[in-house]
């Protein structure tokens, strides 16, 4: 009961810290014009795009250490 009244708790708090950051931001990548998005994708884009980097960098030491086991 207690991690369903946390997770509530934190769904809550994320929605109102989307609904604060709708404004649009510019973003430059390398290549190509800058692209215009709410600030809150660009927010969930770099979360995204770190935990998924040290994911493949979690798996990928897995992987050798047990290489190394060997």
């Amino acid at each position: 009961m207690l991690r369903l009244v946390v997770s509530l708790l934190a769904a809550v708090m994320l929605l109102i810290f989307a609904s604060q950051n709708m404004h649009e931001v510019k973003v430059r990548f390398v290549f190509g014009p800058p692209i215009d998005m709410p600030m809150i994708l660009a927010i969930s884009g770099a979360f995204i795009s770190g935990f998924a980097l040290a994911t493949l960098n979690f798996i990928a030491r897995t992987g050798r250490k047990k290489d190394d086991d060997d």
